[in-house]
């Protein structure tokens, strides 16, 4: 400790380090050049309340920084100082930190945390006294900071703060280097005395006592916060446990209780708190639970991620549940399901947070996925028995003998779950060939994949559809009621099964749209006059083609037949197509266009950026080349005939 005095203080020469009592002090002089404005006994009384401050607040486990704040201040009221700081000692990057301080600017505490002063940037000698108190464990001071050399960094923020004086004690703690400084400013030249300099150690103890404190309280919170996780996990372990426990009766009961594909989806999502979706290996979904989960984007992304297509391969290929490490912030586990049919299954599931699915997870993925291959066939069977009788029904509305027996033939449809009786949209999909004759294979693979795709949109659907196929189409009878869910709408519907044969057959297939049909007596008509529009399509028609769109001339398919109008259409319109080739190629456009818009020149004109009298040049070249009057009513028909044909064949 250091030595005390009442009569004269004690002064350190600026630079130089005080030692403690037994040892020597440097340079020491005995001129009483400043005094405390306070006696031994007001001192004592401060000191007290200082020290009692501080433990208690150690003691209290309140925040560091500002317990050392706390201290800081102290430190100015005991010693004097204007402004004081305490700076703790990262051992790692050899850099200081502001933790504490009184007196100092925000700014000014920036400027030291941004810039940290640095260890190596003093010596036993020369440098920052922060430094040289934390290399030599002994208080330092100067008595002008802009007269010591080496202090050139620091000068720009202490004359914006207005300091000179700078005195720094060690913080030490028991057997170990220093952990950091209580370093105190004064904006007046000043030599520390030996009394000061004592004080200034004595707080140094009480900040490193903080520290440690602070320091020791922070490995105990640790402690306590591992060992409440590892508590954790062996109660989450017992509660897995618990819950694989009941796993086999839950698999049973599902399997007696016929939930289907969404029940075991639903059943998985909640015992293993993440999103499940089966899916086929073609991307046909076929179940997912729960219905809002954002993971679903996730397991939608991993099948089209080519940086895991080799781990998805693996893992088909092993037939066992394997967990996907991918760039996705969800945890991703696929499970194979062994099926005979032409599109595998496939069980995903995924959690929002990156923990991994484990052993005995994947083993009740397993098991639901045994469920999933009994329940897929089950459907698959019962599809194809339907779409037998479905079949088989589609042919009797066609057939004028068994209609004959109409009332036998909608009770048969009324027991087969469909709604005779209601209107029906008739829809007719193909997949157009390309010019070459296809064999009868091709034909008949894609007829069924066609069939296919329809019954899986239409799998949940009430009344049901009627779905068959009619020579190289596949015909979908669908009820106005028709619907998978109460908001959707037949419209709607439809509007799925063409995305699906779109999605099914990479965009080649087509859809003619009939009239609604008054109920299923009335199919044979209303397909007759499809059919014929669909013979007429061509693999650059547009996706659907609806026969509502060519109003009364739709009704001229009901007697001729799609080759022969082909052949009247090409016929028509073969001296147009002729100036089309050599001109601009704008006379047939612009017919489609003046026949939109009423037969109006200027409206044309508008439609088409040219002027009106343009659009009439172009209708007098056209009628002189084809020798029709377009001033005759017949002649107006057969022009709008063939581009009707030639529409729908998508020319």
């Amino acid at each position: 400790m250091f030595s005390r005095t009442t009569e004269a203080t004690f002064v350190v020469r600026r630079t130089m380090s005080c030692r403690p009592a037994g040892g020597e002090v440097d340079t020491v002089s005995r001129s009483a050049v400043r005094r405390l404005p306070r006696s031994p006994d007001e001192v004592l009384s401060v000191w007290m309340r200082a020290m009692t401050d501080s433990i208690r607040a150690i003691n209290a486990e309140q925040d560091l920084s500002k317990v050392l704040a706390m201290i800081a201040r102290q430190a100015c009221e005991l010693l004097d100082l204007q402004k004081c700081a305490v700076y703790v000692l990262d051992p790692e990057r050899g850099t200081f930190c502001l933790e504490g301080s009184y007196g100092l600017t925000p700014a000014y505490v920036a400027a030291a945390n941004s810039a940290p002063m640095r260890l190596d940037e003093g010596t036993a000698r020369s440098g920052p006294p922060t430094a040289r108190a934390a290399l030599t464990g002994l208080p330092v001071f100067v008595e002008d900071a802009f007269v010591e050399p080496g202090l050139d960094r620091w000068h720009p923020s202490m004359n914006s703060e207005g300091l000179h004086g700078i005195v720094a004690a060690p913080l030490q703690a028991a057997d170990g280097p220093p952990i950091g400084t209580i370093t105190g400013y004064t904006t007046t030249r000043r030599r520390f005395d030996v009394d000061s300099i004592g004080l200034l150690t004595l707080l140094s103890e009480h900040a490193a006592a903080a520290i440690v404190a602070a320091r020791r309280r922070d490995r105990e919170r640790d402690a306590v916060a591992r060992l409440s996780r590892v508590n954790d996990e062996l109660v989450e372990h017992q509660r897995t446990v618990s819950r694989l426990r009941d796993l086999q009766h839950d698999l049973t009961r599902l399997l007696l209780q016929d939930v289907g594909l969404q029940g075991i989806a639903e059943f998985l999502a909640r015992k293993l708190n993440a999103t499940i979706t089966i899916d086929t290996d073609d991307g046909t979904e076929l179940a997912t639970a729960p219905a809002g989960s954002g993971s679903r984007h996730d397991i939608a992304a991993v099948p089209v991620d080519d940086s895991v297509q080799t781990q998805i391969a693996r893992i088909i290929g092993s037939g066992r549940a394997g967990n996907l490490v991918w760039h996705g912030a969800s945890a991703i586990c696929l499970v194979p399901v062994s099926t005979g049919g032409p599109s595998r299954p496939r069980l995903w599931a995924a959690r929002s947070f990156p923990e991994r699915f484990d052993d005995d997870e994947r083993w009740a993925m397993e098991g639901c996925a045994l469920l999933i291959a009994l329940e897929r066939s089950r459907v698959e069977r019962r599809a194809e028995a339907e779409a037998r009788l479905t079949q088989d029904l589609l042919s009797d509305l066609l057939s004028p003998a068994a209609m004959v027996r109409a009332e036998s033939v909608m009770a048969r449809a009324a027991a087969l779950r469909h709604a005779p009786h209601e209107p029906h949209t008739l829809a007719v999909f193909l997949v157009p060939g390309t010019g070459k004759s296809p064999s009868d294979t091709a034909r008949r693979e894609a007829r069924a994949e066609l069939t296919r795709s329809l019954l899986d949109v239409a799998r949940d659907v009430q009344p049901r559809p009627v779905i068959g196929s009619v020579g190289d189409y596949v015909v979908a009878l669908i009820p106005s009621t028709a619907a998978d869910s109460p908001d959707e709408s037949a419209s709607q519907l439809l509007i799925r099964m063409v995305e699906q044969v779109r999605d099914r057959t990479s965009g080649s297939a087509r859809c003619v749209v009939g009239a609604t049909l008054p109920s299923l007596g009335n199919v044979e008509r209303g397909l007759t006059v499809v059919l014929r529009a669909a013979s007429l399509v061509t693999p650059t028609s547009r996706e659907v083609t609806r026969m509502a769109d060519f109003g009364v001339h739709g009704l001229l398919l009901e007697s001729g037949a799609g080759e022969a109008l082909r052949e009247f259409a090409d016929a028509t319109l073969a001296p147009i197509d002729q100036l089309d080739e050599h001109g601009s190629g704008e006379i047939l456009a612009t017919l489609r266009t003046w026949f939109a818009s009423k037969l109006s020149n200027r409206e044309a004109g508008n439609k088409l950026f040219v002027h009106p009298n343009t659009v009439g040049y172009r209708i007098k070249r056209a009628a002189t080349a084809t020798g029709l009057d377009l001033t005759n009513p017949a002649d107006l028909m057969t022009l709008q005939l063939a581009l009707m044909v030639r529409g729908i064949g998508g020319r």
